[in-house]
């Protein structure tokens, strides 16, 4: 008994110090990753960073309709959009900030990292809704700060511009000394690729500013994209595909429109081309669309006409009478032999040569800059072109077939037009914001438009802004909409 007793005392003298954990500990998840390395946190954000093709997004593009009812077609009936997706991701940028902090010498690329996708899901989210909020966002675990206040678009555009201009000299120091980024499969690590890819991406935040460029001061819109045009050494650019930022498929990470088993079925009536985009390159005649389009079987065939086998199906049209269309052979199937070669398929562009060469060349355009607007035009449909595989004797035939027309507004539809077609099923919702800020192309509109015979201009805020936040929220309203909060409010960015 004496012996028992003493045993006791020692294990309860022992778990006092050592073995018993506290109920904190366990309640932690022993399979869960609490200090994550910097690298898994970059592998993590870029999984999550891209914009698959073949999307509902690119409906709303009006590059393709949906025709089965069982889906969901082209009505612009979306109201409220989610914070889930930026800000989720956001969450762990923040974190991969924190966890690099702790060794600024060994993470410094990830740090500054942070601050291009802090840029880049800013500006994303922005675009979407109008004022977000930015300076006080994701606090609530280190400030306990649950209901952060709006910023303004003017105010978020501001910061955006300085990360990038921050990264952009990080990254270049990064490379002089000759440091690499593990955990990268787009760029494999270099920081020189992404400096291009940092630089890129703030011409289309400048060009997105169009709008702001003479009344918005704190932005610089012309003297920054002056700058980057003037210093190529300084601000190097995505100016070639082989610098795309885009998304390579594989057998594992097959291409989205791969089927599961294997067998591919050479016919989609639920699927075509939509007459916004194919009207364009049909009228052009523009080499591209022989290689991602079938003829529509039932048009009658001429072989020295052989643009006009090709037929879209217009985006306003009820979901019925695209099938009926389809069905009886009136409309373009994609080309299943292009896009569905292989289970990696085609590369995904998040953002490529062509838009960057088609931005300088709206801006030139525009007069922020001195250069040859019709050189970039030229570019940015070559390297559109090449990414199809085009032999540069066809590019050369279109080139002279279609010359610039000038700096001037015929000249610049020519441009917008242009991007508008090399961002088919590529970039996400780009071409939607692009269309929205321009007008070109006149987008489609008819019976099965759900919004009153409107394009939406914004999502509205997600309705947990209401419960979690409605203080600022309400304030955010009334600055930008006079208290409204629909899709068809025109925030600050397009007015």
């Amino acid at each position: 008994m004496k012996y028992f007793k003493s045993t006791l005392i020692l294990l309860l003298f022992g778990c006092s110090f050592s073995s018993c954990k506290k109920i904190t500990d366990l309640q932690k998840d022993p399979a869960a990753v609490y200090n994550p390395a910097p690298k898994l946190l970059f592998t993590g954000i870029l999984m999550r960073s891209y914009d698959a093709p073949w999307s509902e997004d690119h409906r709303h593009n009006q590059y393709m309709t949906q025709n089965e009812a069982y889906y969901a077609g082209q009505p612009y009936g979306w109201t409220t959009g989610s914070f889930e997706t930026p800000y989720g991701i956001l969450r762990d940028v923040y974190r991969m900030e924190i966890e690099a902090a702790k060794t600024p010498e060994l993470s410094a690329a990830y740090m500054t990292m942070a601050k291009f996708f802090k840029a880049y899901f800013f500006a994303r989210t922005t675009e979407m809704f109008g004022d977000i909020p930015l300076t006080e966002a994701l606090q609530g675990e280190s400030a306990g700060n649950f209901a952060p206040k709006y910023n303004t678009q003017l105010e978020v555009y501001q910061q955006v511009l300085s990360w990038l201009e921050e990264a952009n000299n990080e990254l270049a120091n990064l490379k002089e000394k000759g440091n690499t980024l593990d955990g990268d499969f787009f760029y494999n690590g270099k920081p020189e690729q992404w400096q291009k890819l940092v630089n890129s991406f703030k011409l289309r935040v400048l060009i997105s500013l169009s709008k702001r460029a003479d009344d918005s001061p704190a932005l610089r819109v012309k003297e920054r994209f002056a700058e980057v045009l003037a210093n190529p050494t300084k601000y190097p650019l995505i100016l070639e595909n082989r610098d795309n930022f885009q998304l390579l498929y594989n057998n594992i990470n097959t291409y989205p429109l791969w089927p599961t088993d294997g067998v591919i079925i050479k016919k989609d009536v639920r699927n075509t081309l939509g007459a916004t985009y194919l009207n364009i390159l049909k009228t052009l005649q523009d080499p591209r669309l022989l290689i991602q389009a079938l003829p529509a079987s039932a048009m009658p065939s001429d072989p020295t006409r052989p643009f006009d086998v090709y037929n879209g199906g217009k985006t306003g049209d009820l979901q019925s009478t695209l099938l009926k269309q389809a069905a009886d052979g009136q409309l373009s199937m994609i080309n299943f032999d292009y896009w569905l070669a292989s289970p990696s398929g085609v590369p995904s562009i998040q953002l490529g040569a062509s838009e960057v060469q088609f931005a300088l060349a709206e801006g030139i355009n525009r007069g922020w800059a001195s250069g040859d607007a019709a050189v970039r035009f030229q570019s940015g449909i070559s390297q559109s072109m090449l990414f199809y595989g085009i032999s540069q004797d066809k590019i050369n035939l279109f080139l002279q077939a279609n010359p610039y027309k000038g700096n001037n507004m015929e000249g610049l539809k020519q441009i917008l037009t242009q991007k508008y077609v090399a961002f088919f099923e590529n970039s996400g919702k780009q071409a939607f914001f692009e269309q929205r800020r321009t007008g070109v192309p006149v987008f489609d509109i008819g019976p099965s438009n759900a919004n009153n015979n409107q394009i939406p201009k914004r999502w509205a805020y997600p309705k947990t802004e209401y419960s979690t936040n409605e203080t600022y929220l309400k304030e955010a309203l009334q600055r930008q909409f006079n208290g409204s909060d629909t899709q068809n409010d025109i925030i600050w960015l397009i007015k």
